[in-house]
């Protein structure tokens, strides 16, 4: 067998992929069958769920991975029951069958570490499965027609298919199928086991070309593969189940006896093969050509000897002629001698053909006059096929990182370009500067593209997550999931698989009652839990939302008081808004004792840091037994952003664009005084003012006018007071370290072109807690 390490990492992908394909589609089955649905729907999930084992099965035992294929086997067996009636899907054989997909998913783990599956122990699944068989079977749906109900009866599943495998073909048509793949098509030896394995299901495989063990050991690695099927099943549903597995580009199925395909019928063809007179090793080359025509047929003679053709030896030292009697069709000759690149063309006749012109030409010209040698019948040219060259590659992400790493540079050093031209005032440096700058934008946006990945790779492992939760706390909750296909930067994504994890946690644990208390408050027994993404301009918007309890706010200060987070002072100096907004203190929880799932005071604080630490924002809607909403406003991407330079004093300071609505100038016309605070009214809306210095700790200068930036704080506009306005620059995001990492209201730092350091703000944290350093 050839070695398939090459491929590894493809088989990881697509197990990977298949595990979260069975895990979703099972939690939709049980949720269909809780709720009523249709037969339909039922049996499409069914025969999803079973295809996706089966390929895994496949897959993995082509891979050489016999422990995960034969796991992915018990499995596959178990759904087959419940598609033929004979095991009834409840909550306790989907926890089971969950089970097997997390043994399978530690084995895929230990392959990619190891190399193998490791000692992942499945005999107590194995087990159990066997008992729900067992159990749960009402009666075998295995039918034989030649065989009684009586026979039916007192055989094993297990007896009755031994007895299909064991004898011939009786009854049924036989079909020719030809399957063709895609020319860049990867693991065709795969592909080809798996379509083999899908055949025997539906019927007997009579002979394969290339032969079956080639195909089992998957070394069929060619374009076309070859099987002759007898079977009961309509041809319409062989060509359907072969075209469901990707990659096979067309099906030909022919009927024996039908028209498209001679077969029962031996011909004999005379058939001459040529080569270049100056290929080497026209020896072995011509030892191959009869090695492959005799699997199709039987070589009667050849011109020269074989043990000529076979030296090298040949005809005007550039062909040799074969005598092959077969049941094959002349188009499949073709095939075979068209898959040897040295061929460059060849001529198959019809013996029969030959003799009978023979004959009657005899008969035309008994008294001719004998004829000079007749040239041979010009040779047909093999038309050399286009080679299609996939469109699609694969590359590590690593090299995505340092590309991005590097254009960020790239930005920095057009920075300080920009700043020399102006400085120079060269008319023709700016324009070259102006294309350079289009340039480096159309490259900035296109591995910023290539970068984005569907939000759904880490959406997608929550509604396992969500039941588990659920059902082990006693609750009953229907999760709903929008926008997966929104895409988002791949860092983004890797940081935000935490933090939802610990709202979606919390929404089930605090959110969510239990079924007799939402009974008991007039609510429908099964809670609701929401998770939302939506595209807004710049940003990606994430949404958790459940109809639970939601957050009382005297609660929440009771409990902060009881932490020795606030003082009872400070707490009755707080808004509700103010006091929802302590449940993101470090130690915080409303938990009244520690589990598993809540209670340590761990969470909430990390989910803040963690949007901060993507310069986003987080903000909490709740009402007292409607239920509790948090907003995710991030960014698309992190990596290089737009910022406005500002100034405070004689410091310069960078605002990420995405966080800021508007600019104006504020004058004594819209500065108005409402309890002792600054607020301006803005097209009829009252807008708290904040001077930057007073959130730095700096004086406040006495000026009646002064530029301001509008932005976006949670449920409100908030305008923020500077000394100047500069100008909006492409920046590049560097982390401050993890010595200044905990101080407030700062996101990180850029380098602008004059290679001066400029801090950026982070206006969540400046407005959530001030200035501290």
């Amino acid at each position: 067998m050839e070695d398939l390490s090459q491929y590894l990492d493809e088989f990881l992908a697509d197990a990977r992929d298949r595990i979260d394909s069975l895990s979703n589609a099972i939690l939709t089955l049980e949720k269909i069958v809780k709720e009523g649905g249709s037969e339909e729907e039922k049996m499409e999930l069914i025969n999803q769920i079973f295809r996706d084992a089966h390929t895994l099965k496949g897959t993995a035992a082509t891979m050489g991975f016999m422990k995960l294929s034969e796991t992915a086997h018990k499995m596959e067996n178990l759904f087959d029951a419940i598609r033929n009636g004979q095991v009834e899907l409840t909550p306790e054989l989907v926890d089971l069958v969950l089970e097997f997909l997390d043994a399978i998913e530690a084995m895929v783990d230990n392959i990619e570490e190891t190399g193998s599956e490791g000692d992942v122990d499945v005999s107590d699944l194995f087990a159990r499965a066997d008992e729900f068989m067992s159990s749960g079977v009402t009666g075998e749906k295995v039918e034989k027609k030649e065989e009684t109900q009586k026979e039916r009866e007192e055989k094993s599943v297990k007896e009755v298919e031994e007895e299909r495998e064991e004898k011939p073909p009786t009854g049924g048509r036989i079909y020719h199928i030809k399957v063709y793949f895609q020319k860049d098509a990867p693991l065709k030896g795969v592909r080809a086991f798996l379509i083999l394995s899908d055949l025997e299901e539906r019927g007997e495989v009579l002979w394969t070309n290339p032969e079956r063990k080639v195909i089992e050991d998957g070394n069929a690695n060619q374009d076309v593969i070859e099987f002759k099927v007898s079977t009961e099943v309509p041809k319409e549903e062989l060509e359907k189940v072969i075209k469901r597995h990707p990659e096979v580009e067309k099906v030909e199925i022919f009927e024996e006896g039908g028209e498209g395909v001679e077969q029962g019928v031996e011909k004999e063809y005379i058939i001459r093969v040529y080569f270049q007179p100056d290929t080497p090793l026209k020896g072995p080359r011509g030892f191959l050509i009869l090695q492959d025509l005799e699997k199709i047929g039987t070589i009667i003679e050849t011109n020269p000897s074989r043990q000529d053709i076979e030296n090298g030896n040949l005809i005007e030292n550039k062909y040799f002629e074969v005598k092959l009697r077969t049941q094959e069709s002349v188009e499949r000759i073709r095939e075979i001698l068209k898959k040897h690149p040295d061929v460059v063309n060849f001529d198959i006749s019809s013996e029969k053909e030959k003799v009978e012109g023979k004959k009657e030409k005899e008969e035309k010209k008994p008294a001719a006059a004998p004829q000079p040698p007749k040239q041979p019948k010009r040779p047909q040219k093999i038309e050399t096929p286009k080679v299609k060259v996939s469109r699609i590659i694969k590359i590590d992400v690593s090299h995505l990182d340092k590309l991005m790493n590097l254009v960020g540079e790239l930005v920095i050093t057009k920075g300080r370009l920009e700043q020399i031209a102006e400085r120079l005032g060269d008319r023709e440096l700016l324009e070259a500067l102006s294309t350079l700058s289009r340039l480096l934008t159309e490259l900035q946006d296109e591995i910023m593209e290539m970068r984005l990945t569907p939000i759904a790779e880490v959406f997608n492992k929550f509604p396992r997550m969500v039941r588990e939760l659920a059902r082990k706390m006693g609750k009953e909750v229907e999760f709903i999931m929008e926008g997966a296909d929104i895409e988002v930067d791949r860092t983004i994504l890797e940081k935000l698989g935490d933090a939802l994890v610990h709202l979606l946690r919390n929404a089930i644990d605090h959110g969510i009652e239990p079924p007799e208390e939402r009974v008991a408050k007039g609510k429908p027994r099964t809670g609701k839990v929401e998770l939302i993404a939506k595209r807004e301009r710049n940003h990606v918007v994430i949404i958790v939302r459940d109809d639970g309890r939601g957050i009382d706010p005297e609660k929440v200060k009771k409990k902060a008081i009881e932490r020795g987070l606030i003082s009872p002072e400070e707490a009755a100096s707080l808004s509700d808004e103010e006091a929802i907004n302590l449940i993101f203190l470090p130690g915080f929880s409303t938990a009244d004792k520690v589990t598993d799932v809540s209670g340590r005071g761990v969470g909430m604080d990390v989910v803040k840091e963690v949007v901060k630490s993507m310069n986003g924002t987080i903000s909490v809607q709740t009402e007292v037994g409607k239920g509790t909403t948090f907003i995710l406003k991030l960014p698309i991407s992190m990596a290089i952003i737009q910022a406005l330079l500002i100034r405070v004093q004689n410091e310069v300071y960078a605002i990420p664009i995405n966080n800021i609505l508007e600019t104006i100038e504020v004058d004594p016309s819209i500065l108005k005084t409402i309890g002792g605070r600054h607020v301006i009214v803005l097209r009829g809306e009252i807008i708290p003012v904040i001077m930057l210095h007073e959130l730095f700790g700096l004086p406040i200068p006495e000026v009646e006018r002064f530029p301001a930036i509008i932005v976006d704080y949670g449920a409100q506009k908030v305008a923020i007071g500077v000394d100047e306005l500069l100008h909006k620059r492409d920046i590049v995001i560097k982390n401050l370290g993890k010595f200044l990492s905990n101080i407030r209201g700062f996101a990180g730092a850029t380098i602008l072109g004059d290679g001066s350091v400029v801090l950026i703000i982070d206006i969540g944290g400046l407005l959530g807690g001030g200035y501290h350093g």
